[in-house]
């Protein structure tokens, strides 16, 4: 079995030609190379909510410990982070507290504000990579400016938080797996299926077209709609998303497309 794996950090304009080289390299072997573009569309989908849902759990989990401190006031910094890892283990504990939080706390606004401010970031560091130079002063300075951002980042450093991109093939599938190892909660995989399955039902009678139109929303940091987005571009493929997609959420959240190499030759022979 032919395989490449990575670890996303940043998910900058020369992350994503990575992605895209890669996929085209196992697309080509395959003469498939007529989908890389939708390829790459449904790849990058999967890796934006990945960074998405690790930002929240990490705001969540963060939360969560000040809590713990709270009712735990004589425990030491590192018992508590190994309250916070076993109680991660049990999801509906997990998701209990962090149910609560979300009760009181608009945690997807504070995602809104990381993402907004790593648009920033991505934007200098885009701009440096295509005209293939080092960051200016001015550009170091405003990027140590994004607070949200950058703290953020040091909880991902200091959890170890991240995604994991695994393409893989046989003589019969292409798999690609898109892992954050971090749990979804069970609210926003709800989401994901009731999208999806609103998406299925706007197909079945004809109005596929308006359910993007329909469905914009920017509540719960836009989870499930790039989901519809990936089904449609598989259902153009006629391979159908129900069955090219498998979400598997524990205490790591992978998504896996299978692509069957011999029906894709088939439709785009």
């Amino acid at each position: 079995m032919r395989q490449v794996k990575g670890f996303i950090q940043i998910y900058s304009r020369q992350a994503r030609d990575r992605v895209i080289e890669a996929g085209k390299k196992f697309l080509a072997v395959e003469g498939l190379e007529i989908l890389s573009s939708e390829l790459f569309a449904c790849v990058d989908e999967l890796i934006k909510n990945a960074v998405k849902a690790n930002y929240k759990f990490l705001l969540l989990r963060e939360r969560i410990i000040e809590k713990f401190r709270q009712l735990w006031p004589d425990k030491t910094e590192r018992e508590i982070e190994e309250d916070i890892s076993d109680l991660i283990k049990i999801p509906g504990g997990f998701n209990r507290l962090a149910e609560e939080i979300l009760k009181t706390e608009d945690i997807s606004a504070s995602v809104r504000e990381i993402l907004n401010e790593e648009s920033i970031l991505l934007s200098i560091k885009n701009s440096a990579y295509k005209e293939k130079r080092k960051l200016a002063p001015e550009e170091r300075e405003t990027l140590l400016g994004l607070s949200h951002f950058n703290g953020i980042r040091e909880k991902i450093e200091r959890t170890g938080v991240r995604i994991i991109l695994r393409i893989q093939a046989d003589k019969d599938y292409i798999y690609i797996e898109v892992t954050n190892t971090a749990p979804i909660l069970e609210k926003d995989l709800n989401r994901i299926h009731e999208k999806r399955e609103r998406h299925r039902r706007y197909k079945e009678e004809g109005r596929e077209q308006e359910y993007f139109a329909d469905s914009i929303d920017t509540s719960e940091s836009g989870f499930g709609l790039g989901y519809a987005k990936i089904d449609a571009i598989l259902n153009d493929w006629g391979i159908g998303g129900e069955r090219a997609i498998t979400i598997i959420s524990a205490i790591n959240t992978t998504v896996m497309l299978t692509l069957p190499i011999d029906g894709l030759k088939e439709q785009f022979k």
